[in-house]
């Protein structure tokens, strides 16, 4: 609901239900109708979601995929997950590639101190899930997958993220979901850029 929110440039509840009345019709601001939902104390219902829709055709599935895919990242199927690194997948021939890929992008944003995006922490998570599921569960992948919890620590960390978070009011559960995700593997994400970069070496012909 703070994505729509934001979409539509109001601050509080009450702007929201004046803003939703004025294009459908309905008298919402008197019941308060948005205000639970709008400070995030419960979440939207079905039939909310459905009169959103009339406002936002895409409502419903940005609702379940959350911002830049999260959502979808942290907790759909393992055979769903692809879709969100279709792009990079069509461009590496191997995951591998594709994680080495994706970690040397994240370490030259560090680098540069070029800010980082939610669709950057998605798919930071996504490639988290493939490697370590599929080796834990399916078959080995010979991938270590040590440079994923740096990848989404790092994406935490990130300034621009964080904000990004905040802004939508989820940064802090967030941050402790995936910060579970960590503990126990705190060393390899607080790694230090240089013994990544030292990592990839091999894996990465543009590294000099």
């Amino acid at each position: 609901m703070n994505s729509l929110a934001l979409q539509i440039d109001v601050q509080n509840p009450n702007q929201f239900a004046l803003h939703f009345d004025a294009l459908t019709g309905m008298n919402t601001q008197s019941s308060g109708k948005w205000r639970s939902s709008f400070n995030g104390a419960k979440a939207l219902s079905t039939q909310q979601l459905q009169l959103l829709s009339r406002i936002d055709p895409e409502v419903f599935e940005r609702h379940e995929m959350g911002p830049a895919n999260l959502w979808h990242a942290m907790w759909a199927p393992l055979h769903d997950l692809r879709s969100i690194v279709s792009t990079e997948l069509a461009s590496w021939p191997t995951l591998e590639a594709l994680v080495a890929e994706f970690e040397g992008d994240l370490l030259l944003a560090e680098a540069y101190q070029e800010p980082l995006t939610i669709a950057h922490l998605a798919k930071a998570v996504a490639l988290h899930r493939l490697v370590h599921e599929l080796n834990a569960r399916i078959i080995p992948v010979g991938i270590d997958g040590e440079g994923t919890y740096r990848a989404i620590r790092r994406c935490l960390d990130d300034t621009a993220v964080a904000a990004e978070l905040a802004s939508l009011g989820i940064f802090d559960d967030v941050d402790a979901e995936l910060s579970g995700w960590l503990a126990g593997h705190e060393e390899l994400a607080t790694t230090p850029a240089a013994a990544r970069w030292n990592a990839l070496t091999s894996r990465l012909d543009w590294i000099a």
